[in-house]
């Protein structure tokens, strides 16, 4: 008797072949050792268009909206119809008695099999293949372990779900805001609201008026310093605090420079002394390991590569040369199953960077941080194989397996350890006395930045406090940042050198980068302080790891969002559908609560049934408010609050009122 193995990918497929010693090839397959490896090329099947569900749905027509289907068939796609159909000889052969599902290990990789599967009409059993790398070991290992594909149905009705919702928003609304606004829209679920981000950003910029104003700053020695640029430091003008204990601000001053010159004189003319010395060490510790999203930042910020392009490299690396884990995953840990391989890793790895590794790296059990098991989802952290690299790699490839490389040794390092020290000196006049600000931030202890691509601080010189791309005319850089001479102490008479008034100008929020849209995907538009994502927030965001860049570039295609240089900027087209659609079809806080679900749907939290109630709840209060002409919140729609987001009555209803089990703890 046979075993029929389906992999999402012909390049999978003969890797398992060859594990397995299915060596013998026919027409879109690998036969031999009891095993018959077929293939997927990606998506063989996809829930069947609006026609042919129902003729009437064949033309666009708002009375006919919504499409609500009461079962959801599936249709071949045409263009790989022909290796759905050797997928389906396979599967229906008289000689295999089992099936085992070998696409790839997460949500897509699961429907992708279960439409196969259920099209071909095939009854067999079917086991789970489920593994984080594709070199030899790992697939026989993953053999060894193969699990009843029952255990996954939560998964698969949370991909079922995710399908199904997107065919409902998609098809119904494109549809509605098309007819609505006479011309050719797409709308979905996650592209929208995503859209809407970058939409409002691009709004601030084009509504924002610059406007110019002056800066005071000046030069000072202190009392025994040596002359020279080692014995001076500049200071910025502070204005007054709004509150008694606020913090203290640059002043800014009218661009007349009346004002600006009377200070600028009666500093050059005044007494100087240093009045408060303060220091603060900041402990930075080791970053944590790469997912995909944090792995697409981090190679936008230092290469200006798109999200689908480092997603295309790594896979890559994942599928041809075997030098990493799956790629697509959402964790940023390890699980202690893997954690005991690290030592071969390393073994394998460290020869490229001699005389940038902490003692005892691989030998040493990292902590918590790194290695938690119930951090780890699908998959865990991106790392590298025990598979050494080849000459074969490209110049990208070779960059980005660097980047995970260096990733991985760093977490054995040391915290990086940065001093800052802020001086405030006073000038005294016959006229008032002027606060002057000052900081200066050295590296004490190099640590894990001494394998970081940015460099390693100290070679950097003094960097600049920046505030976030949003903040708009209060984000300028301050730089306020030097090297700060010796002996500073409060108490402590200084010279004034020098008094100048600089020209400065408001200026508008940044554009979005891929790197930063990325993070405001993974947010769901919320702002966070902190750089590490909470488990809760990621599961709140647009999209999934494996989705977002290709949300990115449908964006692009559709031609509402462009790229300037590193930058996105929204198109008028794009501007025009945001400014037309209902609010919550642009709600990035709405859609997140529905990706929640869906994350919980796969864990076994919730059912389907109650999961598509909500959404044709939403789509038919979308829909009904785009028939009736009206795209601002209407009757069963309320304002949380002054300023607050609107919330959907009968929808938002539907949702709240699936409830899930807890969380298991």
């Amino acid at each position: 008797m046979t075993i029929a193995v389906v992999a999402e990918k012909p390049s999978v497929a003969r890797d398992i072949a060859h594990v397995l010693g299915a060596t013998k090839a026919s027409e879109g397959a690998l036969e031999g050792a009891g095993y018959v490896v077929t293939w997927a090329i990606g998506h063989l099947v996809a829930l069947a268009q609006p026609h042919q569900m129902d003729p009437a749905w064949k033309r666009w027509d708002l009375r006919t909206l919504p499409m609500l289907p009461p079962t959801w068939p599936l249709s071949v796609l045409e263009e790989t119809r022909k290796q759905f159909e050797v997928v389906k000889k396979v599967l229906h052969r008289a000689d295999v008695e089992g099936v085992v599902c070998a696409t790839d290990a997460g949500r897509e990789g699961e429907l992708i099999f279960r439409y196969i599967y259920d099209a071909a009409g095939c009854k067999k059993p079917v086991r789970r293949l489920w593994i984080s790398s594709l070199t030899p070991d790992a697939i026989r290992m993953g053999f060894r372990k193969l699990r009843d594909a029952r255990d996954y149905d939560a998964l698969a009705d949370a991909a079922r779900g995710r399908s199904r919702a997107d065919w409902l928003v998609g098809m119904n609304l494109s549809r509605a805001y098309a007819l609505s606004l006479g011309q050719d829209f797409s709308v979905g679920r996650v592209q929208t609201p995503t859209l809407s981000m970058v939409v409002e950003r691009e709004q601030a910029i084009r509504a924002f008026v610059p406007e110019d104003y002056l800066e005071v700053r000046a030069t000072f020695t202190p009392e025994g310093a040596p002359d020279g640029p080692d014995g001076r430091y500049e200071g910025i003008l502070l204005d007054v605090p709004e509150k008694p204990g606020g913090p203290e601000k640059p002043r800014r001053l009218p661009p007349d420079g009346e004002e600006a010159g009377r200070i600028t004189r009666r500093v050059l003319g005044g007494r100087a002394a240093i009045t408060k010395v303060s220091a603060e060490t900041r402990r930075i510790p080791p970053p944590l390991l790469y997912d995909l999203t944090e792995l697409q930042r981090h190679a936008n910020r230092l290469f200006g590569w798109s999200a689908q392009r480092t997603l295309d490299v790594a896979q890559a690396l994942y599928e041809r040369h075997k030098l990493i884990s799956y790629p697509r995953t959402d964790s940023r840990h390890l699980s202690t199953d893997v954690a005991q391989t690290l030592p071969s890793v390393v073994k394998t790895i460290e020869g490229n960077y001699q005389g940038l590794l902490a003692p005892g790296t691989g030998q040493r059990p990292l902590g918590r941080r790194f290695v938690d098991d119930t951090k780890v989802t699908d998959h865990h952290a991106i790392v590298p194989t025990t598979t050494a690299a080849r000459g074969s790699l490209s110049s990208e490839e070779q960059k980005l397996y660097d980047l995970v490389c260096r990733r991985l040794l760093a977490a054995w390092h040391d915290d990086l350890i940065e001093r800052t020290t802020t001086v405030i000196t006073e000038v005294t006049s016959s006229e008032a006395v002027d606060r002057f600000r000052s900081a200066g931030t050295v590296v004490e202890q190099v640590g894990w930045k001494v394998l970081d691509l940015g460099g390693a601080g100290t070679k950097e010189g003094p960097k600049k406090r920046k505030k976030g791309p949003a903040e708009g005319a209060d984000a300028e850089e301050e730089a306020e940042a030097q090297k700060l001479p010796r002996g500073l102490s409060e108490g402590k008479t200084a010279r004034v050198l020098g008094a100048k008034a600089e020209k400065k100008t408001t200026k508008p929020p940044s554009r979005f980068t891929e790197a930063t849209l990325l993070t405001a995907m993974e947010t769901a538009g919320k702002t966070v302080e902190e750089k590490e994502l909470s488990d809760a927030m990621k599961d709140t965001g647009l999209g999934t790891p494996a989705t977002r860049a290709a949300i990115i570039e449908t964006l692009i295609k559709r031609e509402y969002v462009v790229r300037m240089g590193k930058s996105l900027a929204a198109t008028d087209k794009g501007i025009l559908l945001v400014g037309a659609v209902h609010p919550h079809v642009k709600s990035a806080a709405m859609t997140g609560e529905w990706e929640a679900r869906l994350a919980r749907l796969s864990r076994g939290e919730g059912d389907l049934k109650s999961f598509m109630r909500g959404i044709e709840a939403y789509v038919k209060y979308v829909v009904g408010a785009v028939q009736d002409g009206d795209d601002r919140p209407a009757g069963g729609v309320a304002l949380e609050g002054r300023g607050g987001p609107p919330e959907l009555g009968p929808a938002k209803r539907a949702l709240k009122q699936q409830d899930p089990p807890p969380r298991p703890s």
